[in-house]
């Protein structure tokens, strides 16, 4: 596996290993939600997608109450989440890298 820059944001989890993407994938599919939004989720969030915050908001704009792209541009402000959730992911890969040239 290539773990190069191309691959910065992959996500870690897909709809296979992780109940919530493959909830946002159904409501993507139903038109619950635009593929903008449901991508935007998916590439900014690839470690863990269940953080509250994140959480709250796929709510309320599956309730109807938000917008999508003021959806994105709230959590698009949370620069901690989105610092930390990149550091998580980064670290991962360097470690899964570790371990594949050890094995």
């Amino acid at each position: 596996m290539d773990f190069g820059i191309k691959n910065k944001m992959k996500p870690l989890h897909n709809t296979k290993n992780c109940n919530y993407r493959r909830f946002l994938h159904k409501k993507l599919k139903h038109g619950k939600i635009s593929g903008k939004f449901y991508k935007f989720l998916y590439r900014n969030y690839p470690y863990r997608l269940t953080a509250r915050n994140v959480e709250f908001i796929v709510r309320e704009v599956l309730d109807g109450k938000v917008a999508e792209d003021k959806a994105i541009a709230w959590l698009q402000k949370d620069d901690n989440e989105l610092r930390r959730q990149r550091e998580m992911a980064k670290s991962n890969w360097e470690c899964r890298k570790k371990t594949q040239f050890n094995s």
